[in-house]
């Protein structure tokens, strides 16, 4: 962000230059190397806009994979995004896990990664493929997002048991199966690991956050629901463990909290109690960002959450 601002405020302070100069100074070749325009001409440079630059425009979404979760009845979609850059080095880079197979909302946060104007990261997007119809992919990410139904409170009281309680399979199936796995076949960074989920995926956020925190450097958290059972969870943890190392970006939209579903699903609640809970705790190695996106209602307040806490963390 510090280059995008430079380019621009440069850009402001050239703009006379660049329309009266070469009007006045026509008759003078030594005017088109003055200092501003060198200065420019770097920064361009930084900008990987160099005309003998080999790095190409944009990052590669990879050729879709099927990958089965131990003891799972389904295969997950798995696309992989590499950086602008990845091909010109050698060197290792962040990795973003991304939920509800969700690329292109965090390839448009990434816009400007070309440019050094945004960061550079291997994302790994894992769920439903495209073909399957809204009602099995709410099946699949309920039972994927959510641990046993016994920990989840009043709010899913009603609902089969059976539709949940593959959280923790789930998590086993990111880190100890797939990441593994694609750390034999691209350069991950595997000390720099974040996550992003929203709604059901924010749930299944808080849940690894809360139990088994190490699995992730950063957290991308949005839109959360139920806030019961996370206090609960909180509280067991903080019982045992004084500390939680985390980098943490969590939202939600404004919008949420007068809804007639996202209300009735405690969004806004869930996202401002936990904030509270975690505030109050005193983590010492706990980074906790907190958002209310004004405006923004359960769906619209995807792509800025993603977008802002990319930036963010």
């Amino acid at each position: 962000e510090g280059k995008m601002i430079m380019f621009f405020r440069m850009m402001a302070s050239l703009l006379p230059l660049l329309v009266l100069g070469p009007i006045a100074h026509a008759e003078d070749p030594a005017w088109y190397a003055a200092e501003e325009f060198e200065e420019f001409t770097e920064l361009l440079q930084s900008l990987r806009m160099d005309p003998e630059s080999k790095y190409p425009s944009g990052g590669t979404v990879l050729p879709a994979r099927t990958v089965r979760a131990e003891g799972w009845d389904w295969d997950h979609e798995v696309r992989v995004y590499l950086p602008p850059s990845y091909a010109h080095t050698d060197k290792k880079y962040p990795t973003l896990w991304i939920t509800d197979n969700s690329l292109e909302l965090i390839q448009a946060a990434l816009t400007g990664d070309s440019l050094g104007l945004a960061p550079e990261l291997i994302v790994v997007a894992v769920g439903a493929p495209a073909e399957v119809n809204p009602a099995e992919f709410q099946r699949r990410r309920s039972f994927d997002f959510i641990p046993d139904k016994s920990l989840m409170g009043e709010q899913f009281a009603p609902m089969p048991a059976e539709m949940f309680g593959g959280a923790p399979g789930f998590l086993d199936f990111l880190v100890n199966q797939l990441r593994p796995m694609l750390a034999e076949e691209f350069r991950l960074d595997l000390d720099d690991q974040g996550y992003a989920g929203h709604s059901g995926g924010g749930q299944f956020g808080l849940y690894v956050l809360l139990n088994k925190p190490e699995s992730f450097h950063k957290y991308i958290i949005s839109s959360p629901a139920a806030y019961q059972p996370w206090l609960d969870m909180e509280a067991r943890w903080y019982e045992k463990n004084k500390d939680l190392k985390a980098k943490v970006f969590l939202s939600a939209g404004e919008a949420e909290a007068a809804h007639p579903l996202w209300s009735n699903s405690q969004i806004v609640s869930t996202v401002a109690t936990m904030a509270e809970r975690l505030t109050v705790r005193n983590y010492p190695s706990l980074e906790l960002t907190v958002k209310i996106f004004p405006d923004e209602d359960h769906l619209t307040v995807m792509p800025i959450a993603y977008t802002r806490g990319v930036r963010d963390l």
